[in-house]
């Protein structure tokens, strides 16, 4: 039987998970760990779904030209959780100005 061989990416050296400078390095590694894995795929179509494909922040439709990036609601600094409850999608631009910005971002549902 054959095993693939599948190489993973170090961590920068001086990223830490709780520096609020940080969040958007580590939410890049989790948006691409995610596409490589089928559930990953499926969690993202679960909030693509929810969010009727609509990015929050600017209401405008999320689809492949678009591209997307997962957001914490509550970051993963503050005690944010990588579930499907406290995540959302967001066009890149939109994630970056949240970000930024210090924007809040609610769920679709509330």
């Amino acid at each position: 039987m054959d095993v693939k061989i599948k190489r993973h990416t170090k961590i920068k050296g001086l990223a830490n998970p709780y520096d609020p400078e940080c969040e958007i390095y580590f939410e890049r590694r989790l948006n691409k760990q995610a596409a490589e894995n089928l559930k990953g795929r499926g969690r993202m179509f679960s909030l693509w779904k929810k969010q009727n494909g609509k990015c929050p922040v600017c209401q405008q439709r999320i689809d492949d030209e678009t591209k997307w990036h997962q957001h914490h609601i509550t970051w993963k600094v503050h005690g944010g959780k990588d579930t499907l409850g406290n995540l959302v999608l967001l066009h890149p631009n939109c994630h970056r100005q949240v970000h930024s910005l210090k924007l809040e971002v609610k769920r679709p549902d509330s």
